[in-house]
């Protein structure tokens, strides 16, 4: 769950990922991807207050359809597309006189239907904020967006300040199976439960209303079967063109089923399936947080026919060290701070900077205990989007 408030020190006049408090005095706005805690504030009455103010909302393609549906948006509303690796230059101006040029790029963050990473330059501060990712660190050379080129060699580009999805920067999670590797132990449970029964069918149990969009495509392509979803999912994921072809809303057309809500023990769209032909496969990491990951499955000790499943949308602990080793920026502010983790997580990312090659250690910042920005949330509200982030 983020902690980041949503206002970025170096760059006055622009918020990310939140949409409430002092966020509305901003100038521009961007918006990472569509999950609920990087979304307080986005309502009705924020885009109205966009057209009133002549203010504009920033985002992928994708997040613009996810949003365009859920608030019944009109398609000319103040939301711009950004393209990947395309630089966009945006004026604004924070008070009457008082102007402001940023150059703005996004990048694939490996997360779920439209997520990105912003690269924000202004003069000669160059920052990223990376929303939500997870990238494997072999595909780290191939970010061209985040390179500069020196005579036939790409560099990684002098970042100032990675905001730094922080999620899993815990011992806990030091290693983390790729999602290719969790999908294929997920085919092969229900490859095996389907084929014992005609009648049998399977319950993915999914964490977040979005996220879970490569295990659908992955395990309809191998099965050569539709994922039946929510309604509501799929007025949106028909829209999507890598999605569309492995999605339904025919509840009768598939034995395969995510269109039920978290620990739901039958199938409502189903009422001729009997629970004794019900498996429930859980996508889930916080399910192992102190077991072995490298085990990636096993069956609930609590609930019967159930299969977890360790499953990450976040970059683990050893691929975050990679992330911030590879790029040596001269800081990183942890976006995922939970309170009672705080010392933890500054004390590894001191770890991690002074490991770092590039820099001299009298230019590392020390990670003192500065609070990080707060927030409380109501959570009430081979494709560039679809990493299959394979682990070194």
């Amino acid at each position: 769950m983020s902690t980041f408030l949503g206002l970025i020190e170096e760059l006055p006049g622009i918020s990310v990922d939140s949409f409430e408090g002092k966020n509305l005095d901003s100038s521009v706005f961007f918006l990472s991807h569509c999950h609920a805690d990087h979304m307080n504030g986005l309502n009705i009455s924020f885009f109205e207050s966009l057209e009133k103010y002549n203010k504009y909302l920033y985002c992928s393609p994708i997040s613009k359809i996810i949003l365009l549906n859920k608030f019944s948006l009109k398609e000319k509303c103040n939301i711009k597309e950004i393209y990947m690796d395309t630089p966009i230059i945006i004026e604004y101006e924070i008070k009457r006189g008082d102007n402001h040029v940023i150059s703005v790029l996004s990048i694939p963050a490996g997360h779920c239907p439209g997520s990105v990473m912003f690269l924000f330059e202004k003069h000669t501060i160059l920052i990223l904020y990376t929303g939500d990712f997870r990238i494997n660190p072999e595909d780290l050379p191939k970010l061209r967006s985040l390179h500069v080129k020196q005579g036939l060699r790409l560099l990684p580009k002098k970042l100032n300040r990675i905001y730094l999805d922080t999620t899993f920067l815990n011992p806990h999670f030091s290693y983390l199976p790729s999602r290719k590797e969790s999908v294929i132990k997920i085919y092969q449970m229900t490859n095996e439960w389907l084929d014992q029964d005609p009648r049998n069918v399977v319950m993915l149990e999914c964490s977040a209303l979005f996220g879970s969009e490569f295990l659908y495509m992955e395990l309809s392509k191998s099965l050569n079967k539709k994922i039946h979803v929510k309604d509501y999912l799929y007025d949106i994921y028909h829209n999507i063109a890598e999605l569309a072809p492995h999605i339904t809303n025919d509840s009768n057309s598939t034995p395969i089923h995510a269109c039920t809500n978290k620990s739901a023990r039958s199938l409502k769209c189903r009422y001729d399936v009997n629970k004794e032909n019900i498996l429930i496969i859980v996508p889930s990491v916080l399910k192992w947080q102190g077991k072995d990951t490298t085990k990636i499955a096993e069956w609930d000790e609590h609930r019967e026919k159930t299969y977890n499943v360790c499953y990450s949308m976040h970059s683990s602990l050893n691929e975050l060290k990679a992330f911030i080793q590879y790029f040596d920026p001269i800081d990183v502010f942890p976006c995922v701070c939970p309170r009672d983790q705080e010392q933890q997580i500054y004390d590894i990312l001191n770890e991690i900077m002074n490991k770092s090659s590039n820099q001299t250690l009298k230019n590392k910042p020390k990670y003192k205990l500065r609070l990080p920005c707060y927030k409380i949330s109501n959570v009430t509200t081979k494709n560039v989007y679809f990493s299959d982030d394979d682990s070194c």
